[in-house]
């Protein structure tokens, strides 16, 4: 089974004019791949957690891109080694050569599933882990700094993208909620799935 470690936990602060904003990122190890899920645009944070993991970027196979928000991937060619699995027509790219991927290259413990709302090509991934399927969300479900996180599924999307489809975002997080145990959304901490 996969392992999946929080490295750093995404957060989003609405400004006058803007946002102070880094999305959630986690280490994935599975079948002696380690996966980075959206690297964010924190650069000495995301260096620290690899670090403290006895990491460089050199030792990432995969990242794995979840839309293309900057303060989701604006890190991602930090990571010259790896491959990058993204949003874009579902295309894996390895440096310039762009090829389809099927939903579990990532591993046989890991799910690639589309969940459009809060932009139209959204991913999101299902890891089967030890202590139950964790879904890694990203801006299906996100909090901003001080906002109760209590999950509703109505929630507001403060996004500010074009294009943001809050029915069809509703869709995806019964998709995430009917099939996981955990979620760790792209701003905010990990929470326990009730049923």
């Amino acid at each position: 089974m996969a392992e999946v470690k929080v490295l750093i936990e995404g957060y989003a602060k609405q400004l006058k004019k803007g946002w102070v904003a880094s999305s959630t990122t986690c280490l994935i190890t599975a079948e002696n791949k380690k996966i980075i899920t959206d690297p964010g645009c924190n650069r000495e944070k995301l260096l620290e957690a690899l670090d403290k993991e006895g990491l460089t970027t050199d030792d990432i196979n995969y990242v794995f891109l979840s839309h293309c928000h900057p303060d989701h991937i604006l890190l991602a060619g930090i990571f010259e080694k790896a491959r990058f699995v993204t949003f874009d027509t579902n295309l894996m790219y390895d440096k310039d050569m762009m090829l389809e991927f099927d939903k579990h290259v990532l591993g046989k413990d890991i799910e690639i599933i589309e969940t459009p709302g809060h932009m139209l090509e959204h991913l999101s991934l299902l890891v089967n882990t030890p202590t139950g399927k964790v879904a890694i969300a990203g801006d299906v479900i996100w909090w901003i700094e001080g906002e109760k996180q209590v999950f509703d599924i109505n929630q507001k999307d403060h996004t500010q993208a074009k294009g943001m489809d809050m029915e069809k975002l509703i869709e995806s997080r019964k998709k995430l909620l009917d099939n996981t145990d955990y979620i760790i959304p792209g701003h905010g901490k990990m929470f326990k799935v009730e049923k």
